[in-house]
């Protein structure tokens, strides 16, 4: 049964039992800045025109009649509606004894839009509720926000407060007169099965929600249509409640958004990385000889990639740290995903695959082709399992057999220009693992503004001469040939932070030494002195002192990033 209920805004709240309660199953707040400050202007413009303004359509599921419904569609706009009025009654609460707002009742206008006695007209997704009952129920200052929607009610109840703030009151009470009487239209649904029809039926016509919103609907929608009748409520219910797992995990997960991680599922799953919409896994249901099947199996499927992604960054092993700290390229989420398949709770081959992956991203880094890698990858990702050691092999024989990316051309990088490279600090940080005295690691050391140290500076800009201790010619300058091969080249490069950096500049290489030595923050400051030479009794820093040191770190650099040593 459907009730379609013209109204208008003042209508729609003013019920001193009725609200409305966002299911779990729903995405939380996710409107920001932009969004916000259409709201805004939309409201704005309709004041100074004389047209009737529609807020369109609220789809809601009867739980119980004329007091508790769930909200299937709109609830972005009406919680955005409800902080915007928290917002505008705490503008007109500062300006209360203007003569315009000496008979507005502000707690009148609370009563109908916010919270009747110990009803609250809107109950956000259960995990923020505690977040929205403090900022804009009961008005507090602040709340301790922890995940990206609470962070949004957050701002937005201060960005509305600003932008109005800003406003005449004549102004404020004409946004307030529009608001309420603005049209909108409450359709009431009953059970499951018309809310998934209603709302897939809404979203053909091209509304503005993200990939999983559309993918949750259709397929919900597809239960309706494949069930048999005694089982329609149950499976619509099934995939409404993998969803509400879901986007409770989302808000624990912070580098990537939801149509990220249904990207990286599909590329795994679905079509590789040829995967390009939600029209793909559409095409795959459609194919299934068992749909329900094979929609249950899905989302399930899609539950434990979201699972997998929360897992990884929260991962205590090491490899998957240096992973996160090289940077995750999109194309490694899919290995990621089916690696935590087949292998979770198996702490050393999770470790050793995020080791193949962050040796891969390294390699990927370094040379930084225009060349598709995922093109290479793809047979791989499509037939891993979870066998990391045929995995290693599998991708060390791919990336040799393309010049790009081989161990040849890799290191041919490694012995060239490495100055404002991708993976320079990096792999200098590496390095200083390396190096470092043995039970003495370098967890919770930080270089502030940290820079890279060209040892032998670089040709000063102002037309200075190059100090002393420097390999120079008899013009004092270096040669054609040093500047493209000792300049930039590892040999001659350092970590150090930037307040250093520019005290010494283009100071003699004898000052610079006592400087590293005088500031051992990093091993590889000290170091230098090993490989400093000495004539008339001072320390210089030549052709060969950069040779040696260059060796030494590319001989660490193609060990530590080579697929022969992945079991160590």
């Amino acid at each position: 049964m459907v009730q379609f209920n013209p109204t208008n805004v003042l209508g729609f709240f003013d019920s001193s039992q009725k609200f409305f309660e966002i299911p779990v199953y729903q995405r939380a707040y996710s409107w920001e800045k932009k969004d916000w400050t259409t709201f805004l202007n939309d409201l704005i413009e309709q004041t100074e025109g004389n047209n009737n303004y529609f807020f369109g359509n609220i789809l809601l599921e009867t739980i119980t009649r004329n007091k508790k419904y769930e909200v299937i569609d709109g609830q972005q706009r009406i919680t955005t509606l409800s902080i915007f009025f928290r917002s505008l009654f705490n503008v007109l609460s500062q300006r209360k004894n203007e003569p315009n707002l000496l008979d507005f009742d502000i707690r009148s206008k609370e009563s109908i839009f916010l919270k009747n006695g110990g009803n609250i007209k809107i109950r956000p997704v259960e995990y923020d509720r505690a977040c929205y009952d403090s900022l804009i129920i009961d008005n507090k200052k602040n709340f301790e926000a922890v995940t990206p929607s609470q962070l949004r009610i957050k701002d937005a109840k201060e960005f509305f407060e600003k932008e109005l703030e800003k406003l005449s009151t004549v102004k404020i009470l004409a946004i307030l007169e529009k608001i309420e009487t603005t049209e909108i239209v409450s359709i009431e649904l009953e059970g499951k099965k018309d809310s998934a029809l209603m709302f897939e039926l809404e979203n053909n016509r091209g509304k503005d929600l993200t990939n999983m919103e559309k993918l949750k609907s259709y397929l919900m929608y597809q239960m309706y249509i494949y069930s048999p009748s005694d089982e329609v409520e149950t499976n619509i219910e099934y995939i409404a409640k993998i969803f509400e797992s879901i986007y409770l995990t989302i808000n624990d997960i912070s580098s990537l958004n939801e149509d990220s991680i249904l990207i990286y599922h599909n590329n795994a799953y679905i079509n590789g990385y040829t995967y390009r919409s939600i029209d793909d896994v559409k095409r795959e249901f459609k194919k299934s000889s068992n749909k329900i099947y094979w929609a249950k199996n899905y989302v399930a499927e899609l539950y434990a990639s979201f699972c997998a992604i929360k897992k990884f960054e929260g991962a205590k092993n090491f490899f998957a740290k240096r992973l996160i700290e090289l940077g995750v390229p999109a194309f490694v989420y899919p290995f990621i995903i089916k690696g935590y398949k087949y292998l979770d709770g198996d702490f050393d081959k999770i470790n050793l695959l995020m080791h193949v992956l962050e040796i891969l991203v390294f390699r990927v880094r370094l040379i930084n082709s225009r060349a598709n890698i995922q093109d290479r990858l793809n047979p791989i990702l499509s037939l891993f399992c979870g066998d990391v050691i045929d995995l290693s092999l599998k991708i060390k024989t791919k990336l040799n057999e393309s010049w790009y990316w081989s161990d040849e051309n890799a290191k041919n990088y490694l012995n060239g220009s490495m100055y404002e490279n991708n993976v320079i600090n990096y792999l200098l940080w590496n390095y200083e693992r390396f190096i470092q005295n043995k039970g003495y690691g370098i967890n919770g050391i930080y270089l502030e503004n940290e820079q890279i140290e060209h040892i032998s500076p670089r040709t000063p800009t102002n037309g200075e001469p190059i100090e002393s201790g420097y390999d120079v010619d008899s013009m004092n300058k270096y040669t054609e040939k040093f500047i493209l091969t000792r300049l930039n080249s590892l040999g001659n490069l350092m970590l150090i932070p930037g307040s250093h950096n520019a005290s010494i500049g283009n100071k003699p290489f004898s000052v610079k030494l006592s400087s590293y030595l005088n500031n051992q923050l990093l091993n590889q400051q000290v170091e230098i002195q090993k490989f400093a030479k000495h004539e008339d009794g001072n320390p210089v820093w030549k052709e060969d002192s950069i040779i040696e040191r260059h060796n030494k770190i590319v001989d660490f650099s193609v060990k530590k990033w080579s697929f022969d040593f992945i079991d160590q």
